[in-house]
């Protein structure tokens, strides 16, 4: 089967995008809003690229409306993030923060998740953590 891009809309191109790769890690990312809100969220675009220099992406897509989601916002604002990857026990939870939350309303605390304190960025503290990057533009750090 073949597709052309340009042939698809967007939902359909992000299902077939997705489709490449299987299983399909997905970053749970956590940021610091400018008020002190720790926003999580949910990214199926997620890699690791390369160890020199240690190189770990996920794309940001817009809201609907065109509007920068709330980790993109952060992240330009502080430039700190942390990457999480979670598995079974945490699940659920992961998928629930990929809701529409209002920028004052920060997922973790919403959810009643743990919070455990980092050097970059809040991180969810979890039993079966699997693992977590933090990293400032050109400064990673595991």
């Amino acid at each position: 089967m073949e597709y052309t891009s340009d042939d698809l809309t967007k939902r359909e191109r992000y299902k077939v995008l997705t489709a490449f790769v299987l299983p399909r890690p997905i970053a749970w990312v956590t940021t610091v809003g400018p008020t002190g809100v720790v926003n999580a969220a949910p990214f199926s675009f997620f890699n690791v690229f390369c160890e020199d220099p240690p190189l770990c992406m996920f794309a940001v897509n817009l809201r609907p409306d065109g509007r920068l989601k709330d980790t993109l916002a952060n992240i330009q604002r502080s430039g700190e993030f942390v990457v999480h990857m979670t598995d079974e026990p945490l699940a659920r939870a992961m998928h629930d923060c990929s809701g529409d939350f209002p920028p004052d309303i920060g997922e973790p605390g919403y959810l009643g998740l743990k919070l455990l304190p980092s050097s970059k960025s809040p991180c969810l503290d979890w039993p079966t953590r699997r693992g977590r990057w933090s990293a400032e533009p050109g400064k990673p750090s595991v």
